[in-house]
């Protein structure tokens, strides 16, 4: 009887184990949700910009299903199989709904400049929504918050280039927003890549990558220039030098959001844990094991 008890207290680990590990898919869509497979309720937990474009539920599930690639939860899916995690969707007025089409990888998009940032990150319009743009590929000195050095000149030089002709976003990659809801995007001015231009001029200090991108040969091409011609922050006159705490601090924000994407949400953790059968096998492996006591 003891070894029965001990028997079916492995296989009840063993069960409970395997289906937490699968309830939890991993990582985010580009909406900023999963599916738990357990049950296939679709759970929005980090609701990006393209999310927010939805007016309701009704309007979310049509980009669940467009976006997410579970076949199996997605054709069951419904409004009322989705778990807002306490986000309100933002939406968008319905004079602008026509004109706002949404956003897909790959693809060129007009775009007209609302504000610089600094000298990696603006904000345009486009299709008649405003996009916070995280430039593809380049890191360059923080100019915001915190002041490092080139910092101002590759903001200055950003804005001043971003003023000087025509702006095409193209979206690249295998995703559309970064984990701060930013729309990742290379930026062309006119027929010049802006990416490009700001590595020439020795104003990238790093890479900040978030996969294999189409431009990458040009833009680390052009640093190595600017290395060999000590342009910017490479000039050998210059006293400012790249800052080496700030490159191991972007390979440390890499690792970390590799981590997090990969870290279930506790809150998953606890809902599968509140199935009635297993609760039904704990008991029924309790009683088992009080039985094998009494008969000692």
């Amino acid at each position: 009887m003891r070894k029965l008890a001990s028997l079916l207290v492995a296989a009840l680990f063993t069960l409970f184990f395997s289906t937490s590990s699968f309830a939890h898919p991993g990582t985010l869509d580009e909406l900023g949700g999963h599916f738990r497979n357990s049950d296939c309720m679709y759970l929005l937990h980090e609701p990006t910009a393209l999310a927010m474009q939805a007016k309701n539920k009704a309007a979310l599930v049509q980009l669940i299903k467009k976006y997410n690639n579970n076949a199996k939860c997605t054709r069951q899916l419904t409004a009322d199989k989705i778990d807002l995690e306490g986000h309100s969707l933002g939406g968008i007025s319905a004079a602008k709904s026509d004109s706002s089409a949404t956003l897909q990888l790959g693809k060129k998009y007009a775009a007209t400049l609302v504000k610089c940032i600094d000298g990696d990150t603006a904000k345009f319009m486009v299709n008649g929504r405003e996009y916070t743009t995280r430039f593809l590929f380049i890191d360059t000195p923080e100019s915001t918050i915190e002041v490092e050095p080139y910092g101002k000149e590759a903001s200055q030089f950003t804005c001043s280039r971003l003023k000087q002709g025509n702006i095409t976003l193209e979206t690249d990659g295998s995703t559309l927003f970064d984990k701060y809801h930013r729309l990742l995007a290379w930026v062309w001015v006119g027929n010049k890549l802006l990416q490009e231009e700001v590595s020439k001029a020795g104003l990238v200090e790093d890479f900040y990558d978030y996969g294999d991108y189409k431009y990458e040969g040009r833009v680390r091409a052009a640093m190595a220039e600017a290395k060999r011609n000590g342009a910017g922050m490479y000039s050998r006159s210059s006293t400012q030098k790249p800052d080496s705490s700030r490159q191991q601090q972007t390979a440390k924000e890499k690792e970390d959001t590799a981590k997090q994407d990969n870290q279930p949400k506790q809150s998953d953790k606890q809902s599968n844990t509140k199935h009635p059968f297993l609760y039904l096998l704990i008991g029924l492996v309790l009683a088992i094991i009080i039985y094998a006591v009494v008969r000692k």
